[in-house]
């Protein structure tokens, strides 16, 4: 018949009264022991049905209230305004029932009112812990709804950054498997498909909310790298640093593959020597520090970087901002010879 929610409510409404039910009970304790009168026992009985009376019109009240939240058309003085209606019935009513027992020519209307400011405390006192209650859930509601919908647009973002991410590497990759095709180099091209195929399993094998090793990252870069090797050949040199301890963290994922991407494009494509480049990984100061670093043409090359689409710097900036707000930071230095990203992002627990 009733939710949850209200059964809840209503075990709560039962302990209130319980306690006033008590109270009485001990009034009544008082009056036969201790002032030793012998009508003390119908009065127990008038208290008693008078209390009860009062739960069940508070619970009705209770129901009532509950209903109109569910509704979304509830009011605080709505219920106000219910609870002081509800006294002006009350009090009467209880009243009269415990002038029944007097003689008719002692019955006075005006005894209809007495005690009214006694009569209406426990209507008083539930009323307010009931619309503190409501309150209290109501704020929990709000802020309950508003943590979702952050993490709704968090999500969205994300995966908007993702869906920028994706088409900008395959368009990069398939343009470099036709220049190989173009050039007869067909097994080539028929493994760099292969491969690109592999990374792009890995790329979208994740939600663009979650988190993955950074052992996988780096095991995608490296499939990622395979790709351009076929591509460039000598002219591409990879030189890794990553301290192993860390390899089992977790990272946003294909964090450093934009970089990397980044570094091939205006580092290795535009040089005729080629450049190497340096992924390097450690712990520093409670911190994951993650560096890409080439020795390409440098200050040229943030130049070109800040006339490009932002799909690479701009896009991990700010995808660390949806993880980890300002807790993570990127540093980027464009030197007279090489260019360096940093990456200082919180450690996440290690995974088994």
């Amino acid at each position: 018949m009733f939710n949850a929610e209200i059964k809840s409510l209503l075990r709560y409404h039962c302990l209130f009264w319980l306690i006033i039910f008590t109270f009485s009970f001990l009034v009544w304790i008082l009056e036969l022991l201790i002032w030793k009168k012998t009508e003390a026992l119908s009065y127990l009985a008038l208290s008693f049905l008078s209390d009860a009376a009062a739960m069940l019109l508070t619970g009705a009240i209770l129901v009532w209230s509950q209903h109109k939240i569910n509704q979304h058309n509830f009011s605080v003085w709505h219920l106000v305004l219910a609870a002081v209606l509800i006294t002006a019935i009350y009090v009467p009513l209880e009243n009269t029932l415990w002038l029944m027992p007097m003689k008719e020519g002692h019955f006075d209307p005006r005894f209809l009112l007495s005690n009214l400011d006694s009569n209406t405390l426990g209507f008083f006192v539930w009323t307010t812990l009931y619309i503190a209650y409501i309150l209290n859930q109501q704020r929990h509601l709000r802020l309950a709804e508003s943590a979702r919908l952050s993490h709704k647009i968090q999500q969205l973002e994300l995966q908007a950054l993702r869906h920028q991410l994706n088409p900008h590497f395959t368009f990069n990759a398939l343009n470099s498997v036709c220049a190989l095709i173009e050039a007869e180099r067909f097994d080539d091209a028929e493994l760099m498909s292969e491969q690109l195929a592999s990374f792009l399993r890995y790329s979208l094998s994740s939600a663009p909310d979650s988190l993955v090793k950074l052992a996988d990252e780096l095991a995608a870069i490296e499939a990622y790298l395979a790709l351009q090797k076929t591509r460039f050949g000598n002219k591409l040199k990879v030189d890794w640093k990553i301290d192993q301890n860390i390899s089992q963290h977790l990272i946003p994922a294909l964090l450093l593959q934009p970089l990397v991407e980044n570094a091939i494009k205006y580092a290795v494509a535009t040089q005729q020597q080629g450049a190497t480049i340096t992924i390097a990984g450690q712990q520093l100061n409670g911190q994951l520090c993650l560096q890409v670093e080439d020795d390409g043409p440098g200050e040229q090359a943030i130049k070109q970087l800040g006339q490009s689409s932002g799909v690479g710097l701009t896009n991990i900036k700010n995808r660390l901002s949806q993880h980890f707000g300002n807790a993570a930071t990127l540093v980027v230095q464009a030197r007279q010879k090489g260019f360096l990203v940093c990456i200082q992002l919180p450690l996440q627990g290690a995974v088994g």
